[in-house]
């Protein structure tokens, strides 16, 4: 299973980690896999090729399962972090619009 942590204070989401993965189909053929990557990549590269180095990034693809983790740095200007938060919030929206219909293989947790 695909686990997104969501950690947030009151107005900011303050890192997403993502472990796991989605054991839906074979690898290659994993359509749940395959789509919680797209949002997951897409949404970090257009936070770095839009707003520039905003986030601290670990990955590494285990066999056990995958690893993703982003924090937007402390000290972006106030437009900025706006920004970085709205791409931040449209893919959880994705995440979450996933787990809707493949609850069994990805779950989001806010804490």
């Amino acid at each position: 299973m695909i686990r997104v942590k969501v950690r947030r204070d009151e107005a900011h989401v303050r890192s997403v980690e993502v472990t796991g993965h989605a054991e839906f189909a074979e690898p290659g053929s994993d359509l749940v896999c395959a789509g919680a990557s797209a949002v997951i990549f897409g949404a970090y590269n257009a936070m770095e090729s839009l707003l520039g180095q905003v986030l601290l990034l670990e990955m590494a693809d285990k066999r056990e399962g995958g690893y993703f983790y982003v924090e937007p740095y402390a000290d972006l200007a106030p437009e900025v972090s706006e920004r970085t938060q709205l791409l931040l919030e449209a893919m959880l929206v994705q995440l979450a619009t996933i787990a809707e219909s493949y609850g069994d293989y990805i779950q989001l947790e806010q804490v």
